[in-house]
């Protein structure tokens, strides 16, 4: 006996294959539908900040020109809160430390507050601390050949060496001066008087100092007095206080054996022959 083949198994297979697919998509759709309206799918929008960066490398100490700048779209995070939102805020203020390209612009990497100021007295991104020192900016002139031959920059260290003309019989009696005399003669001294002193601009031979009010007055002084100033450089990295003892013409005829000048002797023959 044959039996004849049925494809109904087939079918009912094929009818419940259907059936459950439709099933799975009207769920999810149901669920996409929910998160929908709860908001859970919804994506948090990107926050964007318009910010000024620097479109070409700016050296330190440079006032900041528009061509150096541009303005950038950046995703807003803490990382950008203190870059500048303007250029307008940027123009003509000067650079404390030199700035990238591309690098955003941000207020502690000036030096000067107020546009067209060529320097700061506090440092790039220094606030006035009410505690510290009463700082100042005071004004020297050093002719370049007593300055490093005119080569120091702003922003540099530097220490102050300055030479007086001492007289030792000013403001004594004559008998006063006749005892000192036998002790001391006039003549220039030379020491080191400030250290660490830090240039915040240069006009030739004038310099602009930063120091605190009462080194500012002893610099006024020294040049009331007629001091003659001079600058040597110092590493930036040499934090330390140099103890010099000064110099003084006797000293250095001491410590280098210079001969000393004497009265020429002339001998008989030469008293004949006037």
């Amino acid at each position: 006996m044959e039996f004849e083949y049925s494809d109904k198994n087939s079918k009912r297979s094929k009818l419940y294959i259907a059936v459950g697919v439709f099933a799975a998509l009207v769920v999810g759709a149901l669920v996409y539908a929910a998160l929908q309206f709860s908001g859970l799918t919804q994506r948090e929008e990107t926050v964007m900040r318009e910010v000024v960066v620097a479109v070409r490398e700016i050296p330190g100490r440079k006032p900041i020109e528009e061509a150096d700048v541009a303005m950038r779209s950046v995703v807003a995070d803490p990382t950008n809160d203190t870059a500048f939102t303007r250029i307008d805020e940027v123009l003509g203020r000067v650079s404390g430390v030199s700035i990238l390209t591309g690098q955003l612009v941000t207020q502690n990497m000036l030096a000067s507050s107020t546009e067209g100021q060529a320097y700061s007295i506090l440092e790039p991104g220094q606030e006035f601390d009410p505690s510290g020192p009463d700082l100042r900016a005071v004004s020297i002139s050093v002719p370049d050949d007593r300055a490093v031959a005119g080569t120091l920059q702003p922003g540099q260290l530097v220490d102050l060496i300055v030479t007086m003309a001492i007289n030792p019989e000013v403001g004594q009696t004559p008998e006063e001066a006749e005892e000192t005399t036998a002790q001391f003669l006039p003549g220039p001294s030379t020491k080191v008087t400030l250290q660490q002193l830090t240039i915040l601009a240069r006009n030739g031979g004038l310099y602009i100092l930063r120091t605190d009010l009462a080194t500012a007055e002893k610099i006024t002084e020294l040049t009331a007095a007629g001091g003659q100033f001079t600058f040597v450089l110092r590493p930036d990295v040499d934090d330390r206080t140099a103890q010099t003892d000064g110099s003084t013409i006797d000293r250095l005829i001491e410590e280098y054996d210079f001969p000393v000048p004497l009265p020429p002797e002339f001998g008989d023959d030469r008293s004949a022959a006037r």
